[in-house]
């Protein structure tokens, strides 16, 4: 399989001041083409590591990509370390580039400068990919004593961005690549490490071809990712599919979807489809759970509302909760979420209701209800079904956690309704 590197140039990523965001996007790009990115490096502004490391990694990889170091400033020293690099004795000046230059002084109403035109200047050793979306422009090396194809792009990401697929372009014309097949299936209320024990004799069985990562996030689940790696399409995405539906059968109601689906997406669309309507009492949470259900465009067709009632009072006098249940249970209890969610129903006047009262933390917990405890119901015509779980993480992550259950217990009580 073909092999890439990046590297990232710019003491601003070193000292923390910026995220590189732009070795994420290329990765993704360079995935679709069949190409692992094997390794990522961040250079500072220091033009003998540069050449030095970008000497060592072209010498071992076939692709090297790199960002930044391309502006117009003193510390903007990319283009020099290239210019020896290559052996390159002196650089030209790009004219279509420099008109990108002038048009963009002009439409800013900025006089051209030396230090504008001069970023127009490249090695003559390089083609040029032409930058039209900044100043900066992008150049391609192909560093022939190493046998690799070298390419120095914007650290910009909007600019980099507008110029991979000329990379991409450039890749496919100078190197076969094998193709990289994917299958994404995303679970939710495993942790990792059951998932792993349930899928442990089925992920052993997987032939070489095909690889299982476990991809976790505390709002999203488990994705399972499947790559098959080379051989023919079509015989690919047959066996691709084939363990896919192997997983299906193995995880059942665990797995709520595929790509990119969310728990909220994957609840619109099933009330949607039912023609239903839902509504959210939030204690512990502060309103994440209506956050997260509005923001999908359209969510007015199912949501009609949310309460946050954090303190014991507001849920008494918003919502109707009868005091005596919260001066008996505690408002983190089994009754409490009940009597919210129930109360929610007909306050809102829709089909179903969640509600989510717990202790977020760090502080507020005690030895029958610690720190990370939350209470979830749903409500609907006739009933209403809760559940308790407990986590461990701080205020945050917990919110965060408490939120997605309580999404994925109405999933789950649609689902088997």
């Amino acid at each position: 399989m073909i092999e890439a590197c990046i590297c990232t140039i710019g003491d601003e990523i070193l000292i923390g001041q910026i995220v590189d965001t732009n070795s994420a996007y290329i990765s993704k790009e360079l995935n679709k083409m069949g190409i692992k990115v094997s390794s990522i490096i961040s250079i500072g502004d220091n033009i003998q590591e540069i050449i030095n490391t970008l000497a060592d990694v072209t010498e071992k990889y076939p692709i090297v990509i790199t960002t930044g170091g391309l502006g117009p400033t003193k510390d903007d020293i990319t283009k020099n370390a290239l210019l020896i690099l290559s052996g390159s004795d002196e650089m030209y000046l790009d004219n279509e580039q420099l008109g990108v230059i002038k048009d963009i002084c002009t439409k800013r109403g900025i006089e051209l400068s030396d230090l504008n035109r001069d970023q127009a200047l490249v090695p003559k050793s390089c083609s040029v990919l032409i930058n039209r979306k900044g100043t900066a422009p992008g150049m391609f090396f192909k560093i022939s004593s190493r046998n690799s194809l070298l390419f120095s792009l914007p650290g910009v990401p909007y600019e980099m961005e507008a110029l991979m697929p000329k990379v991409s372009e450039l890749i496919e014309k100078n190197i076969k690549t094998e193709q990289i097949i994917h299958k994404t299936i995303v679970t939710f209320g495993v942790a990792e490490s059951m998932l792993a024990t349930i899928l442990n004799d089925w992920e052993s069985s997987l032939p070489p071809q095909i690889k299982l990562a476990y991809l976790p996030n505390p709002a999203i689940g488990i994705r399972l990712r499947m790559s098959v790696y080379g051989g023919d399409k079509s015989n690919a995405i047959a066996l691709i599919n084939r363990y896919t539906n192997e997983l299906y059968g193995l995880l059942g109601d665990i797995i709520y979807g595929e790509s990119d689906d969310t728990l909220e997406s994957t609840l619109f669309k099933s009330l949607i489809n039912e023609s239903k309507s839902l509504s959210v009492a939030e204690s512990c949470t502060g309103g994440r759970i209506s956050s997260i259900l509005t923001s999908i465009s359209g969510s007015s067709q199912i949501f009609k509302g949310g309460a946050v009632v954090y303190s014991n009072e507001s849920k008494v006098a918003i919502l109707g909760v009868n005091s005596k249940i919260i001066e008996d249970y505690g408002a983190v209890s089994k009754e409490c979420a009940e009597e919210m969610a129930i109360k929610a129903r007909e306050v809102f006047k829709t089909d179903y209701a969640i509600s989510a009262t717990g202790v977020a933390g760090p502080t507020g917990g005690t030895a029958e209800k610690p720190v990370g405890t939350i209470w979830i119901a749903v409500a609907g015509e006739g009933f209403v079904l809760s559940k308790k779980n407990v986590f461990t993480g701080d205020r945050e992550i917990n919110t965060i956690r408490f939120s997605s259950e309580a999404l994925n217990f109405l999933r789950l009580v649609l689902k088997r309704s």
